[in-house]
């Protein structure tokens, strides 16, 4: 079998002294300046002057910023990160004016992730395989779970989440094997009812895993608790950080799940055909404004969580990369082609089909269909068709003599 060498990424858990966590948190900090000040400079330039401020140029002026007495703090930590977020403002801008992205906003305290990025200048690996960051003494305790080639390492990302743990991500190259071809091909539609249907009938759900059911319980409980705390106590924190804790121990819970799922499809199937979801669009709120309220605003904010806990964007991106790696293939069907409404059978298209109706019945060939199955099966021979001539699957409109006739047969 074929072999390729790619880029993956190894996130493993490590714990911190207390030493290293606050030099670690000392280096956000700083970078949390860098980055604010960078993005200050840019906005100014182009609101005064019109002028575009390049990655060049802000790091220039850090080095000025070194040499300002009430910065010299910057000069205390490593140099690494503080580039590295210069580059992540500089790729923010591109993706704003490419319009893949928002615009850029200011790094905060409170509510943004801690992160940081070092380059091959900033860390190393000892001959044990112990790993070290500039400017640290000691080496971190990091729990590896999995082997990994550390002479390929290209950067090494810390980053701490919101229930305080503490990780690492090593960015390496590794080598791939290709799996066998078994000339099979399925559709996949995502649901919020059920996350994945298949076009051969099964129903996979991530509350299908006990783990996920008892997590999701716990996080409920949790919940109720900090809504029963007075606001500002102490034991208000205490439960708010508990709630952290099973909230991200469910978000680990959902993602393994996503993994085995998507390496399981990968595995058994050549072709995944699945449909080209707006997910920034369908999960956008329906509140309106103070002169235009929104209607259904509750059941559209039901339907938005039950599309960001399947995470429809999370799944598709695992399987495109992993389908890179092995040899497989997505195909990905217009995302405005009718797969719930058009017959699998005749291939009649129904019209007033409601998002509550799951189930419905074809008033031209008689066939009983099951919602999402039958839209699994369209998005499968639609995606074979796109695969095969790259033409489009957006159906055309019958003529108007045409669509008479079939109303006359009915009647």
């Amino acid at each position: 079998m074929a072999t390729r060498t790619v880029k993956r990424a190894y996130k493993f858990r490590f714990y911190p002294t207390e030493q290293q966590e606050q030099e670690l948190l000392r280096t956000w900090g700083c970078v949390r300046v860098v980055y604010n000040k960078a993005l200050q400079m840019r906005h100014t330039a182009w609101n005064q002057n019109r002028q575009r401020v390049t990655y060049a140029q802000t790091d220039r002026a850090m080095t000025g910023w070194k040499k300002d007495p009430e910065l010299r703090f910057l000069s205390e930590v490593s140099s690494v990160p503080l580039q590295q977020c210069l580059r992540h403002l500089q790729a923010a801008f591109v993706n704003f004016f490419e319009r893949r992205a928002h615009y850029p906003r200011f790094k905060s305290r409170k509510r943004s992730k801690l992160s940081l990025t070092y380059s091959t200048r900033g860390f190393r690996f000892d001959a044990d395989g112990q790993l070290r960051l500039a400017k640290m003494g000691s080496p971190l305790d990091v729990h590896y779970s999995r082997e990994f080639d550390s002479g390929s390492a290209s950067t090494v990302t810390v980053t701490q989440d919101r229930a305080g743990r503490w990780f690492v991500s090593v960015l390496c190259e590794s080598e791939v094997e290709s799996l066998p071809t078994v000339n099979r091909s399925v559709g996949i539609d995502l649901g919020v009812k059920d996350a994945v249907v298949l076009s051969d009938g099964r129903r996979l759900n991530p509350t299908d895993s006990y783990d996920v059911r008892r997590k999701q319980r716990k996080v409920e409980q949790c919940q109720k608790r900090v809504a029963k705390k007075a606001m500002g106590s102490n034991n208000r924190a205490k439960a708010r950080t508990k709630l952290a804790r099973a909230t991200a121990a469910l978000a680990d819970a959902r993602r393994d799940w996503l993994h085995k799922t998507t390496t399981a499809l990968v595995e058994e199937f050549d072709t995944l055909c699945i449909e080209d979801l707006n997910v920034a669009g369908m999960t956008s709120s329906a509140r309106g404004t103070m002169e235009n309220p929104g209607r259904n605003v509750s059941a559209k904010a039901g339907l938005n969580r039950g599309i960001t806990e399947h995470s429809f964007g999370e799944f598709r991106s695992m399987l495109e990369y992993k389908t890179e790696w092995y040899g497989g293939t997505v195909v990905a069907v217009d995302r405005f082609y009718p797969s719930s409404k058009t017959c699998s059978s005749c291939g009649s298209i129904k019209t007033g089909l409601r998002l509550h109706q799951r189930a419905w019945t074809c008033t031209d060939c008689g066939s009983r269909h099951d919602r999402d199955i039958n839209a699994a099966v369209n998005i499968n021979a639609a995606g074979l068709a796109v695969y095969a001539s790259g033409d489009g699957v957006r159906p055309a409109r019958k003529p108007a003599a045409m669509q008479a006739s079939a109303a006359g047969s009915r009647q």
